[in-house]
């Protein structure tokens, strides 16, 4: 250790600090305190670097955008569904970092929305469906650990997960649409039969619409973090892991988006390519969120498995 981590460590609000997590014991972190969750999650990320896996993720994702495309927005045309192109074109304002970046989702939801590709539908959706599953291949393999708890798939095993869990995504997505569109005219007519003013009507419509989208983000954290890993006994759907990541996408989300509007000029600078490295960004840094949850629920996760192994064993909890 160096003389300056010795300082660090040896200041008494650090040692206060230290001895308060020793003795914290929150719900969720299934018996361990939050210094030993806390402790073995750093060792763990040391070990794993977590930008490497981020950037692993992204890429793939990234390479995924236009075959699911392609995979959703050929069944949306067909959607009976009144006030859908402009939810859609809400959704991509509310979680798009920028005015250019929502230009180009706009553009491709407008040109799905008004061409039916009625030939090739089937091809699309079969095609589209297999090769946009990459980006859940890409976060199941870096959820994939030789610690106690853990298992092994094997690579057909992680596909058909893969298949499985872009399946529940998209009809996840789909639910949520919808809901966008109902929510909007129930709550209006309700509120309008109360006689409530059109000012508290907007206001209540907006609360609604972002806490359906903080649902939607916490929904598809929680049914990655349950199904992903390869685990002998799977994760809750509430876990500390997924709500944490839920509370930082979203800062991401409304943090980056202030920012890339009011200090950033790489739309300036570099024109359209600067919108792509701005999606980029974005993607990484939810990414990175995404694998922090991960391992916060892996940490817990593991030092339970750890704890009833050495009871059963009649010795202590190994330091770690």
């Amino acid at each position: 250790m160096t003389k300056l981590g010795y300082l660090i460590r040896s200041a008494r609000p650090v040692r206060w600090m230290k001895r308060t997590a020793q003795g914290l014991y929150l719900r969720g972190f299934e018996g361990s305190s939050l210094y030993e969750t806390l402790q073995f999650f750093g060792t763990q990320t040391r070990n794993r670097s977590l930008n490497s896996r981020a950037a692993a993720i992204s890429f793939n994702f990234l390479m995924s955008i236009p075959p699911f495309s392609i995979f959703l927005f050929t069944l949306v045309p067909f959607v009976p569904m009144h006030n859908l192109e402009k939810s859609l074109y809400e959704l991509a304002a509310d979680i798009t970092p920028n005015y250019n970046t929502f230009k180009i989702v706009q553009g491709v939801i407008h040109d799905f929305m008004y061409t039916h590709h009625n030939g090739l539908l089937s091809i699309s959706f079969i095609v589209g469906f297999f090769y946009s599953s990459n980006a859940v291949m890409g976060i199941i393999i870096s959820f994939s650990k030789d610690l106690p708890g853990f298992t092994q798939r094997k690579w057909y095993q992680n596909r058909l997960m893969a298949l499985r869990l872009t399946c529940f995504l998209v009809l996840l997505f789909i639910i949520v649409l919808a809901l966008l569109v109902m929510q909007g005219a129930l709550l209006r007519y309700v509120m309008e039969y109360l006689g409530i003013s059109n000012l508290k009507v907007r206001a209540t419509l907006n609360v609604a619409r972002w806490s359906i989208i903080v649902l939607l983000f916490f929904s598809i954290i929680a049914i990655l973090y349950h199904f992903g890993p390869s685990v002998e006994k799977r994760w809750r759907y509430l876990t500390p892991g997924a709500v944490l990541a839920t509370v930082f996408m979203i800062l991401v989300t409304v943090g980056f988006s202030w920012y890339v509007n009011h200090f950033n000029n790489y739309n300036k600078i570099y024109g359209s390519v600067g919108t792509i490295m701005i999606l980029m960004l974005y993607i990484f840094l939810n990414s990175f969120v995404l694998l922090v949850g991960f391992e916060l629920n892996a940490a817990i996760r593991v030092l339970k498995e750890m704890r009833n192994s050495a009871k059963a064993k009649g010795q202590s909890l190994p330091q770690v």
